[in-house]
């Protein structure tokens, strides 16, 4: 366990208050204050500075937090390893992007528990963004992920490449049309995942690079949830962009359509990452060698 005193800089970097991290923590406010001097003082640093009545960390306290918070990630990895070599079943505490979640863990999960009816399994099924900010506090052991990051701070294994698609009602005029342009697209309602989703963030980089924005769009529509997206794409209510494994079973039944957009060809990487020196390395090997092998 990490000293009580760290716990308390990293509430309060997240709070930016004294009085809710004296509350989340049963404190008082003069123990927060002396908590943090303490810090300050054993380490020689200044941790945080008041600007404009609003609580700043200082460069030394963004270094000094990023430590600790992989201080804190190897206290609980420890904590988890000893619960488990006790109970002597494998233990599965990981995050996928919702494509990954929904659309493609599903069969392999089925199998996984029958092959290992024992195993404790959590799966936290979030945004990119979510699940890296949760990957490194410490709260999952690995994540499948579908949205960018950066490499050199994980170890990371490729598990596919996925195509995105562009995807409308069958009664939609534009499947009339051989070659659809992103004018054409632009002329359309557009039905699109929340900020921090990777299939997002990447027909971003697209329209950008193109010259667009989504300000381009007639009207967008954010939408959190694949199937409700699909749903409201089926009724002709916009299209919409998704990796074309979410839409395979409505494209086999005609209930949506792939639109040919001209110059797009949009694939990406679903990436399965964890910690690099992460103790529990081994069991997520085990998680991506089954699911490599199948």
């Amino acid at each position: 366990m990490i000293d009580f005193r760290l716990k308390t800089f990293i509430d309060l970097c997240e709070s930016k208050s004294c009085t809710k991290t004296a509350k989340n923590l049963s404190i008082t406010q003069p123990a927060v204050s002396q908590h943090i001097k303490y810090l300050e003082s054993k380490y020689n640093l200044k941790l945080f500075d008041y600007i404009n009545k609003k609580l700043i960390l200082t460069k030394e306290g963004v270094d000094f937090l990023s430590n600790i918070q992989k201080l804190q990630t190897m206290s609980l990895n420890i904590e988890h390893h000893l619960k488990d070599s006790k109970s002597k079943n494998l233990s599965l505490v990981f995050g996928a992007t919702r494509t990954i979640g929904e659309f493609y863990l599903t069969p392999y999960l089925k199998n996984f528990l029958k092959l290992y009816p024992n195993t404790r399994l959590s799966m936290v099924v979030n945004n990119t963004k979510f699940l890296l900010e949760n990957l490194n506090k410490g709260n999952i052991d690995f994540a499948i992920i579908e949205g960018h990051f950066n490499k050199a701070d994980y170890e990371t294994l490729l598990l596919s490449k996925e195509k995105l698609i562009p995807i409308a009602s069958p009664s939609n005029k534009l499947t009339s049309k051989k070659i659809v342009t992103l004018d054409d697209l632009c002329k359309e309602t557009l039905i699109i995942r929340e900020n921090g989703s990777g299939s997002r963030e990447i027909f971003s980089i697209y329209i950008y690079e193109n010259n667009y924005s989504y300000e381009n769009f007639n009207h967008t529509i954010e939408i959190g949830n694949i199937n409700v997206i699909k749903d409201l794409v089926k009724e002709n209510l916009g299209i919409s962009i998704m990796y074309e494994r979410a839409a395979k079973e409505e494209l086999s039944k005609n209930e949506l359509v792939k639109l040919n957009v001209e110059n797009m060809n949009l694939f990406h990487e679903f990436n399965f990452i964890f910690l690099k020196n992460s103790i529990f390395a081994n069991n997520s090997m085990k998680f991506y060698n089954y699911l490599t092998t199948l």
